[in-house]
């Protein structure tokens, strides 16, 4: 239930761990959201405005897996739940380049909250 960068290290692992079926997706990092596509026929999967993104981080076990936790449930009486997404990067500049991309939209989006 909480989303900041503290669960990450736990969550990715726990994400990896279900052996969901792998997906290529196209990241795209806009100025106030983040949307991923599916990577074949370009189909919006999901995005998420960065207000809804509790943390970005990277696997400290592989250097270019990253992932986020999202606000799963804000409207949520008792406080938001949170999902955690976990993405490949194809090398470790492009993960650390993603990441620094999501944290500069935090910081860009901060006074719209």
């Amino acid at each position: 239930q909480y989303g900041g960068k503290e669960v990450l290290a736990r969550a990715i692992p726990a994400v990896l761990e279900r052996h969901s079926p792998v997906q290529e997706v196209l990241f795209d990092v806009k100025e106030a959201e983040v949307l991923v596509q599916e990577k074949n026929s370009s189909r919006l999967l999901c995005h998420y405005p960065y207000p809804t993104i509790s943390c970005v981080g990277r696997c400290t076990d592989s250097s270019n897996l990253f992932g986020f936790c999202v606000a799963a449930s804000p409207e949520s009486p008792d406080g938001s739940t949170f999902d955690c997404l976990v993405f490949a990067s194809r090398s470790e500049q492009e993960c650390e380049e993603i990441i620094r991309r999501i944290a500069a939209g935090f910081k860009h989006t901060e006074w719209f909250v």
